[in-house]
Parts: structure tokens; C-alpha cells; sequence
């Protein structure tokens, strides 16, 4: 049994199945909305993650309550702070009768009361405190969440999620400036829920029975009756009208618009004139761009699938010799060999069984067509999903057995969405948060870029930010932090504004990016904590949270800034 020697602990239950999360019909109730989004899996992965939040200020507790609403398995508020006025102003977990205490215990109970499904608990300590007497405290999480953090504490937070594959989202509001820094261990993403996905309906590699079922039944569309013939389901009628072109062009199949606008033409002369009803034909001629197109994967998956094996063979290699040394995986590792697994075993199946194609999704959209047809059709599609699912298969227990990978690494169900997905598969990488703040950091080309654009003012506060985190790690401080301080702060801000361009390469910038009317702005904030901000803020957050976690849709890469001031957001790659 090679899963006895290995260092990955088990497949969670809920990772391999499809069942309810829970008998609670009332729990179901709750979460409607959300099953509809991420479904029950994406439910169980939330149910499973326990957060982490480093800070209870208002961006932070905004972002964890859009996260214990919708039922994230359980959170620990780390906060040596107390509850300040200020924190009364900008911070809704806090009560009045909770000035000078624990703020960590504040916002841990009046969150806890917005989900009985939710645990919480709290430390009242600085991170700083807690990591000089654990240093292994934040190993445990599957996601942390820091807010207001300085830079040091923040790189070094940073660092340990990254050497732990622990998914970390950074925050700073500063009056109405807001960031986000999202830095996620090796990302792979098999929903990525597409706005405008293809269709499948295999028109131009029809499976054997697809073509048995034409032939037996729609082998001659004049010689239907209206009847019959107005409920033809349009796919049918697609494979006619391919048919016919084909055979006026030596076999070929229609690729390019040119041609596929020909058979369109070919369509409308199906048209039966004294019909009054023909939407099976204005079906097939909206279907006829997207539908007529072989499912290959495109140049980015091809590449990624290309890559698969290797990196498997990668992954399991650390497995084995940490197998050897006696330690546990680091978080997130079996996802990975997970996903790797199943893109190698596409990857065969592509370049064996599927002559070139991806598996079959199997999903067949609404169309006109009589029930039993529709029905038949439908599980039609679905038994030749289900057979290629099964080659696949095949091939991930071939694979799993030479790399000695446990068995049960590409359970069915996660196989079977794996396939269904397979054009739309994406692995994301992300720059450190060390690299970001490295002396070297490879940003200058981004921010040059954004310092060029229309509105360049989230380049200007990003390095505003940068400036000021080097004036608080000086005078410990924000600059303009006490009202009398304001016009004093505004020189010294000036020359760590001066310094920061030097380290991110845009001192060669002229005239400087950042006008005095800027740093006077950033000065007159005062490092405060707007809950405007902070709100919209911590919304953006959750969502990107849930994306982490569930591994659905496409999280951003890997920087967010909000200008409150003139509602403009961005999003560089720093």
C-alpha cells in the first residue's frame, strides 16, 4: 500500500463527495444562495477552513463577517489591542461598553452572534508576541488574514505563510486610500466559473452513438412532417449542415468565420416557409459560431498539461523525502498532487483515447426538441462523459501507482469536475511579499505603467504607503498621526517618499510622481481608519478569501488599491 508510508494526511470527507453537508434542512435554507455559487463542495471546503485574523479593526472584522456568514468552519482574532474612540467610530463589532478592553474579545463575541455554525475564539496578544513564543502558532490555519500590520511584522508573517503554503490576504486602509495584498501558496483553480463558456456538443467529432441516433431517426430532414420537423433539436440540424458542407469540400470541416457563415447559409435553407414556428433553426444559427469548433485544448492549457507531469513527479519527490525525514506535508500539498495527478492523466487521455480532444462535458443546453428527444439526447452526452471520465481515471491509477501516490488522490467526483472543467483550468503564482519589499523588487515596469495611465493616483498612494511604512517603522507613528503634527510630519514624509522611489527603480521619474499636494493629502489622514472604506475594503477581501478557499473562480494577481476619494480601483501584479 504506498499511502501507508505517506505524509499526506487523509482526503477530508468532504473533499470526495458530493453529499449534503448536512441533514439540517435549516442549514440548507441558510446557505441557499450561496450552494447556487460554489455548491456543496465549495461548501464543505469553506465548513473545513479554520482563519486567522491578525487585527481586529474595522477592514479586518468587515472581511470576517462576510466570511462567518456564509459559514467559514471557524476563526481566531489575534489583536493585543484595546478598544479605542476611535475604534467606537470606525468598527462595528465594538461596543460602547467595551471601551479600554480587549479588543480581540470584542469582536470574537459580536461576530460569533452572526453564525451559531460558526466557532471563534481569540488572543489577546500582539502577532509579534505570540510568534516569539510559538513560532509555529499560525500553522494550523488555511487562511490568515492581516490587517494594519507594520511592514516587518507583516514580511515576516508572509514568510511563514509561504514556507507553509498558507494563503495570506494583507489589508491597510489609510483615510481613503485602500490595499489589498493577496499572496497565495502555488494557486490551481479548476472552476473558474468563465462568463461566456463554449459549448460542447462534439458537432464536428460527433461520438458513434451521437451519429447512430441522426442516422436512425433524422436521416432525412425534407422527409419529416412540420411537426416533427420543428421540433429537430438544432444540434441535430448543426451536424446536417456540417455534413453537407463537408462534403462539398472534400471531408474538411468549417473553421474559419468565412466558412462557418456558410453554414449558416446552409441553415436558413432548411427553413420551411409556411411554418410559423422555426426557433430550432434561429437556435442553430445563434449556436453556429460557438458550437462549431473542436474542444482542443487551447495554447495556455496545452502548455499546462504539457508541464503536468513534471511537476507531479516534482511534488512527489518532496513527498517522499519528507516521508523520510519523518515530517507532515505543509498545508495544501495533497490539493496539489491532486490537481497535478488529474491534468497528467488528461494530459494521456488527450494525447491517446481523445485524438486530440478534451473529454466531454457531458452538459447539454436547453433547446426545442420533443421531451423523449431532449432526454435522450441529454443522456446521451452524459454516458459519453462518463466513458471518457473513465479513461482518465484509468490513467490516474497508472500514474498514481509509478509515482507511489495514494490511491484515492483523483476521487470520481473531483474527477469527474475536473474533466468537465478541463478548458478552463488555470494555476496562478504569486510574487512573495518578501520579494515585493525586497531591496530588487521587479515592480518598476508595472508601477512606470500605471504612473502613465489616465488616473495614475493608486500608483501614487501605493507609494505613499510605502513611504509611510517606512516613516512608522522610524518614529513609530503614521505621518500627520496627531493633528499638530500634520504640517511638521509632511517634510519627513517627503524624503521616505523620495527614499521609496529610489528602492522601487522610479527615481529616474521627472518630474517626481508624487506632488506635495499629495503627501499633504496622505499627511492630513493621519493613518485613520475610515469604515467606508474599511467596509468596501473588507468585501473585497471575503470575496477573494472564498475564492482561495473553495478554489473556485479566478482570484486577482495580486495587488488591489482603492481611491476612495475618486472611486477608482486597480489591480497591478507588484
Amino acid at each position: 500500500d504506498s499511502s501507508a508510508a505517506n505524509p499526506l494526511p487523509p482526503s477530508p470527507p468532504s473533499a470526495t463527495r458530493d453529499a449534503p453537508m448536512a441533514p439540517d434542512n435549516e442549514k440548507r435554507k441558510r446557505y441557499d444562495r450561496q450552494l447556487r455559487l460554489w455548491g456543496e463542495h465549495g461548501q464543505a471546503a469553506m465548513e473545513d477552513c479554520s482563519v486567522c485574523l491578525l487585527n481586529g479593526t474595522g477592514a479586518g472584522t468587515e472581511a470576517l463577517k462576510n466570511l462567518v456568514l456564509p459559514g467559514i468552519g471557524s476563526f481566531t482574532v489575534v489583536d493585543g489591542a484595546v478598544v479605542t474612540e476611535a475604534d467606537l467610530g470606525n468598527n462595528f463589532f465594538v461596543e460602547q461598553r467595551d471601551l479600554r478592553t480587549s479588543r480581540a474579545a470584542c469582536v470574537t463575541r459580536l461576530l460569533q452572534e452572526l453564525n451559531e455554525h460558526v466557532s471563534g475564539a481569540f488572543v489577546a496578544e500582539d502577532i509579534a508576541q505570540v510568534l516569539s513564543s510559538r513560532p509555529d502558532f499560525l500553522h494550523s490555519f488555511g487562511l490568515v488574514i492581516a490587517t494594519q500590520l507594520p511592514s516587518r511584522e507583516l514580511c515576516e508573517v508572509a514568510r511563514i505563510c509561504a514556507d507553509r503554503s498558507i494563503p495570506l490576504i494583507a489589508l491597510h486602509v489609510h483615510g481613503f486610500f485602500g490595499y489589498l495584498r493577496l499572496a497565495l501558496p502555488e494557486h490551481v483553480v479548476v472552476e473558474s466559473h468563465p462568463a461566456h463558456a463554449m459549448l460542447d456538443l462534439r458537432v464536428l467529432a460527433p461520438p458513434a452513438e451521437l451519429r447512430s441516433l441522426v442516422a436512425d431517426r433524422f436521416a432525412s430532414l425534407a422527409a419529416l412532417p412540420d411537426a416533427e420537423f420543428s421540433h429537430v433539436p438544432y444540434v441535430v440540424l448543426l451536424l446536417h449542415a456540417v455534413e453537407e458542407w463537408s462534403a462539398a469540400h472534400a471531408g474538411a470541416h468549417p473553421s474559419s468565420y468565412a466558412q462557418k457563415k456558410e453554414v449558416r447559409a446552409l441553415l436558413e435553407t432548411y427553413r420551411r416557409p409556411h411554418l410559423l414556428s422555426d426557433t430550432n433553426i434561429e437556435e442553430a444559427l445563434a449556436a453556429a459560431n460557438t458550437a462549431l469548433s473542436r474542444p482542443e485544448p487551447s495554447r495556455a492549457l496545452s502548455s499546462l498539461l504539457a508541464s503536468a507531469r513534471g511537476r507531479l513527479s516534482g511534488l512527489a519527490a518532496e513527498v517522499h523525502a519528507a516521508t523520510a525525514r519523518g515530517e507532515e506535508a505543509p498545508t495544501g500539498q495533497r490539493t496539489l498532487l491532486s490537481f497535478w495527478l488529474m491534468a497528467a492523466s488528461l494530459q494521456a487521455y488527450v494525447a491517446g483515447e481523445g485524438g486530440g480532444l478534451l473529454p466531454a462535458s457531458g452538459a447539454l443546453p436547453d433547446m426545442t426538441a420533443d421531451t423523449a428527444t431532449y432526454v435522450q439526447l441529454q443522456e446521451l452526452y452524459a454516458r459519453q462523459a462518463r466513458a471518457d471520465v473513465a479513461a482518465v481515471a484509468a490513467h490516474a491509477a497508472h500514474i498514481a501507482s509509478l509515482e507511489s501516490l495514494p490511491s484515492d488522490l483523483a476521487p470520481l467526483a473531483e474527477l469527474t469536475r475536473f474533466c468537465k472543467n478541463a478548458p478552463h483550468l488555470a494555476v496562478l503564482r504569486f510574487r512573495s511579499v518578501e520579494e515585493e519589499y525586497a531591496a530588487d523588487a521587479p515592480v518598476a515596469a508595472e508601477l512606470t505603467r500605471a504612473l502613465a495611465a489616465d488616473d495614475p493616483s493608486c500608483a501614487i498612494l501605493y507609494i505613499l504607503l510605502r513611504a509611510s511604512q517606512a516613516f512608522a517603522a522610524q518614529r513609530g507613528h503614521a505621518p500627520g498621526f496627531a493633528d499638530a503634527d500634520v504640517e511638521s510630519d509632511m517634510p519627513a514624509l517627503r524624503l521616505c517618499v523620495a527614499e521609496q522611489l529610489k528602492r522601487l527603480g522610479l527615481n529616474g521619474e521627472r518630474p517626481c510622481p508624487v506632488s506635495d499636494d499629495w503627501v499633504a493629502e496622505y499627511c492630513r489622514w493621519g493613518g485613520a481608519e475610515t469604515h467606508n472604506i474599511a467596509s468596501v475594503l473588507g468585501g473585497v477581501a471575503a470575496q477573494e478569501a472564498i475564492k482561495a478557499v473553495t478554489r473556485q473562480y479566478v482570484p486577482l494577481n495580486n495587488t488591489f488599491l482603492f481611491n476612495g476619494s475618486n472611486g477608482v480601483t486597480a489591480v497591478y501584479e507588484l
